[in-house]
């Protein structure tokens, strides 16, 4: 025999008695330990070698004994382990990693890709292609004779792209063109998918409460996870399967079952099941509200929310035109909201503030037209990592805030910025070499380079990029973030400019977020970032060693083109089907109305902005309304039905939950309006708060499958699941009625409207 087969098959058969004797011990009553959190699956990339991290997934105390994937122990080198895509026999699997006598288990995902080039045929001198797929940065493609080609391993997905010939953008009519969204067109190229026959997999609740998997016929497997375990593997022999969920469930005040259904030709969406003190979850009003899928997140802009504390007002800046002043919104306004009931009215559960510490004084930038420089109103601007804005309150302001929130049984996010400083802020002042170059190598400017130099840009002149690559920035930076966790007490950070940031930080600031002050308090914590850009750029920063989701632009750009451009709703239905793809089926990411950086959404879906000029421009040069208020109020209704029923947590931005109009920054930044509501307004905001008071009832939007049953350029029909409950929606955004079924019943919609079912069979 062999000496290193003899050695493999040595170590091979110690670890399958460890491994069966750690299975008999998932139905013990400890509670295991090494894990924070439910673990992301491992999606595989097309490379030929996969590094992964397993220190993303296990807290730092815990030392791994070993590792086992596909019949055989791999080799750890730290905590760093590597997977081949290509020795990949099925499209699920699972990695084995053996903690302290416990058995852990990591779903693995093969790599659905597909080599896809793209061809162009010119004889100009210079060709270059941007997309979705190059972060929409331009890429050099390889030149034979007239025709250029670009070849790259794509994900199933539609993507749009353009080529850039001789400096300028142009498209070919070998490819669909679509509409960009800004007043042009892009081309168009689907790439398809590897799995051909998905098996479905769908569970009910029998007579006790147990849970019971029904998978599809055929040749279909079954995994079962609870938690971070495989407690079982079946065939589908059976026609319904009871998981023996382990006994230290009941410890637990809030935990998860997982499954997926898989064949040699996919697998089926994951079934997600919480689970609180042992017990499968039917009502959605006994969740905690921790559960983060149940999230309903409110934008509270502090400088403009409500002022509730007249003695803190800045003094006005001679430099500074009236809208880019302090408006007075301060911690005590916002207590006062609180306690006063306004986001209960709202169904809202979850408040992100916008940045609390303190900010450059003075007047800095500059608009040219009208000419005006800025106040720090907005607090992008830090001068401090913890001290607090003196215009905003105090420290006992802030956690009186937070105390009122946690007492109303709502959770408190803090937007932080970990990107940037302010020139004034003293670090740059004693240590200029923690921060990126003001200039390239050629003696250009970098700034606003968001694409070409995403990772080192400023984003002006007064305010410095951090160097995310030295590692003593990376712990200052972190260890300030998380001081401001342990003084405060808050649930969760809104991360500015994400993509800015490179991975590096944020698997340092969530792996000290989780050994810190998760593993140690045994509370949650959410992180949600900030990213313009592809799918894949979006994604690459959510996951299990950093941050739990982001908001999801592409959704709310595709919402725009739908509602006013004209699109199909197969651009929506494209887009939500991406985002599935690629951040999985019970996703994180937020479904935003709007945010601070653009146009308000009701004055571009009545007319009041067009989507093609500058937003900025518009908002310091005339008065932005409606335009056509009717349709401008139906809109805006739609988009809040849209974000309240898709995979993915709700978002509300301040304002729009009664339609306030306004161009971008800073004229999307108007004081709150709580008094005189137009009909208009409070019909709409009676809308919202039923909308989100639906959802939070269903656990079907919160927890629930998704399904399409009819798109169509003017009609759109899907549906949610979770056991029996079935939530199905109803659309359409013709300007003529249209009739639908549903059940057998009949009945018509009017331009522009909407009609919800939820069925329990």
């Amino acid at each position: 025999m062999n000496i290193k087969f003899f050695f493999q098959f040595v170590q091979l058969s110690i670890f399958i008695i460890i491994y069966s004797c750690s299975q008999e011990n998932l139905n013990k009553t400890a509670v295991p330990q090494a894990v924070t959190g439910l673990c992301s699956p491992i999606q595989l990339s097309s490379e030929k070698v996969n590094k992964i991290d397993l220190s993303d997934y296990f807290l730092e105390k815990y030392e791994i004994d070993s590792v086992y994937f596909e019949n055989e122990i791999l080799d750890l080198d730290s905590v760093y382990i590597e997977l081949y895509p290509d020795k990949l026999n099925t499209f699920l699997s699972t990695l084995t990693v053996y903690i302290n006598n416990i058995t852990y288990h990591l779903l693995v995902k093969a790599p659905d890709v597909q080599e896809t080039t793209i061809s162009f045929e010119t004889n100009a001198d210079d060709v270059k292609i941007k997309g979705e797929f190059t972060n929409w940065v331009s890429m050099h493609m390889q030149q034979v004779g007239d025709t250029y080609k670009f070849t790259k391993y794509l994900n199933p997905a539609v993507y749009q792209f353009c080529f850039v010939v001789d400096g300028k953008e142009q498209l070919d009519d070998h490819y669909e063109h679509v509409p960009n969204g800004l007043g042009g067109k892009n081309c168009k190229i689907s790439v398809p998918s590897k799995r051909t026959d998905n098996p479905s997999l769908s569970f009910e609740f029998n007579e006790v409460g147990d849970v019971v998997l029904k998978p599809s016929e055929g040749d279909v497997n079954l995994l079962v996870f609870y938690e971070n375990q495989l407690i079982q593997q079946f065939d589908s022999t059976e026609k319904g399967v009871i998981p023996q969920i382990p006994q230290y469930s009941n410890q637990m005040d809030l935990s998860y079952l997982r499954a997926w259904a898989h064949s040699k030709t996919g697998y089926s969406s994951e079934v997600l099941i919480p689970f609180i003190n042992g017990k499968a979850v039917q009502d959605p009003f006994i969740l905690p509200r921790h559960a983060k899928h149940k999230m309903t997140l409110y934008n509270v802009f502090m400088d403009r929310f409500y002022d509730g504390d007249t003695t803190n007002q800045p003094f006005p800046l001679d430099s500074v035109l009236p809208k880019a002043q302090y408006f007075g919104g301060d911690l005590k306004g916002l207590t006062h909201q609180i306690t006063n009931g306004y986001f209960d009215s709202l169904a809202i559960n979850s408040i992100w503030i916008s940045p609390l510490v303190d900010q450059a004084k003075g007047a800095w930038g500059l608009w040219k037209t009208p000419r005006s420089k800025f106040s720090a109103y907005h607090g992008y601007w830090p001068t401090t990592f913890t001290q607090i804005n003196p215009a905003f309150g105090t420290k006992n302001d802030f956690k009186a805030s937070i105390s009122a929130a946690h007492q109303k049984n709502m959770n408190v996010l803090l937007d932080v910025v970990a990107n940037h400083i302010h020139i004034d802020h003293s670090l740059y002042k004693s240590n200029p070499e923690y921060f990126t170059s003001l200039y390239l190598p050629d003696g250009t400017m970098n700034t606003e380079k968001w694409d070409e130099h995403r990772l080192t840009t400023w984003f002006d002149v007064h305010m410095p990029s951090f160097n995310h690559e030295l590692e003593k920035v990376r712990e200052l930076l972190s260890d300030s973030l998380m001081n401001l966790i342990h003084e405060y007490q808050f649930d969760g950070f809104r991360h500015d400019a994400t993509k800015h940031v490179p991975s590096s930080f944020w698997k340092l600031l969530t792996s000290k977020i989780k050994n810190q002050y998760q593993h140690k308090t045994n509370r949650d914590f959410f992180q949600i970032g900030e990213t313009y850009g592809s799918h894949k750029l979006v994604g690459s920063y959510v996951n299990s060693g950093q941050l739990d989701a982001q908001f999801d632009f592409n959704v709310y750009d595709a919402i725009m083109k739908i509602l006013c451009d004209g699109a199909s709703f197969n651009v929506f239905v494209d887009v939500i089907d991406k985002s599935i793809a690629t951040y999985g089926d019970h996703h994180l990411m937020g479904n935003i109305t709007g945010n601070q950086d653009k146009g308000r959404s009701i004055s571009y879906f009545g007319g009041a902005l067009k989507r093609d000029e500058d937003a900025k421009l518009a908002g310091w040069t005339r008065i932005i309304g409606y335009g056509d208020e009717e349709m401008a109020f139906k809109k805006m209704t739609m988009m809040h039905v849209l974000n309240s029923t898709i995979p993915g947590i709700p978002v509300i931005f301040y304002g729009d939950e009664i339609g306030m109009p306004g161009g971008n920054d800073p004229d999307c930044r108007r004081m709150m309006k709580f008094q005189n509501l137009t009909q208009k307004e409070q019909e709409l905001k009676a809308e919202v708060s039923h909308l989100l008071k639906f959802r939070n009832s269903s656990m079907a939007l919160i927890y629930g499958t998704m399904s399409w049953h009819e798109i169509a350029e003017h009609r759109l029909v899907y549906s949610r699941k979770y056991a029996n409950e079935v939530v199905t929606v109803y659309l359409n955004k013709s300007n003529s009625n249209q009739e639908f079924e549903h059940d057998g019943l009949k009945f018509v919609l009017f331009p522009y409207t909407y009609k919800i079912f939820k069925d329990n069979s």
